[in-house]
């Protein structure tokens, strides 16, 4: 999850500008590593709408960027299951589907299943919904040094704080600290 310094993971609007200045080489190799680590993705409705647009036009563009080929390649081929009441289909992006069963049955069968990790990007209210359940078992948050007037808090949702351990932190000559807390 990518945070500003007050503990929003987007603005109002959803947006994310705040923090693509902070998008480097040494932080695209620290997603793309994280992102082999696992092989697949949980999104909420919103973030897969956001997201399959512009992966689809990665997939279809001739010349992606370079620096960014091994996670654009990661991202298309990883699995995404999309958790929504409202779609009838998650369609238009390589491997994606409706998540069909409820949340908790769902990411027990994923857990138990002989993949890599499953990481959630963005997805607020997913994430909320499965720490509630005590179904994270790590939080890995990217801190960006900036601030934002208003925005969508990502512990704000949470009913009940999650119970976490820092096990790790490094920090990036853009600024940006990665935090890894262990949920238990």
């Amino acid at each position: 999850m990518n945070l500003t310094l007050n503990g929003f993971m987007a603005a109002s609007d959803g947006g994310l500008s705040w923090h693509t200045d902070f998008w480097d080489d040494e932080i695209a190799r620290a997603f793309t590593l994280q992102l082999a680590e696992a092989d697949t993705l949980l999104l909420g409705r919103k973030t897969y709408e956001t997201m399959a647009p512009y992966w689809r036009s990665i997939a279809e563009s001739i010349n992606p960027p370079r620096p960014d080929a091994d996670f654009n390649d990661l991202m298309l081929r990883h699995e995404k299951v999309i958790f929504s009441r409202t779609l009838t289909r998650a369609a238009g992006w390589g491997n994606c589907r409706l998540a069909n069963r409820n949340i908790a049955k769902e990411i027990e069968s994923l857990k138990t299943s002989n993949g890599k990790d499953l990481l959630i990007y963005g997805s607020g209210k997913l994430v909320s919904s499965l720490a509630k359940l005590n179904l994270i078992d790590e939080y890995r948050l990217w801190m960006h040094p900036v601030a934002i007037q208003k925005g969508r808090s990502f512990f704000g949702d949470f009913t009940k704080q999650p119970h976490i351990k820092l096990a790790s932190s490094k920090k990036f000559n853009s600024g940006v600290v990665l935090m890894c807390y262990k949920a238990g």
